[in-house]
């Protein structure tokens, strides 16, 4: 299993809201994607300009094919226009 923990740090207030709900729909539409075990989007509690998106995957496929997906190639430059992402990844 492949576990992606993506950073987005919101570089302006203004864009809060707009990186709360595409990525809301990020994980609406990628719950649906075939060998996606979890996703979900979570907000900090201490930090208006955090996000974290915390994704499962069964394997390298399943992956691959969600960063092909439509919703991928539209909502992720969204996310990146909302300010900066970093992201770990785990195999395990």
């Amino acid at each position: 299993m492949i576990r992606l923990n993506c950073f987005l740090e919101i570089s302006d207030s203004s864009l809060r809201e707009k990186a709360i709900e595409t990525a809301t729909e990020l994980v609406e539409l990628s719950l649906k994607d075939e060998g996606c075990i979890s996703y979900e989007a979570f907000a900090s509690i201490t930090s208006d300009n955090h996000i974290e998106i915390v994704e499962t995957w069964k394997d390298d496929e399943s992956l691959r094919c969600h960063s092909e997906s439509e919703h991928f190639k539209r909502l992720v430059p969204i996310l990146h226009s909302c300010g900066t992402m970093t992201l770990e990844k785990f195999t395990f």
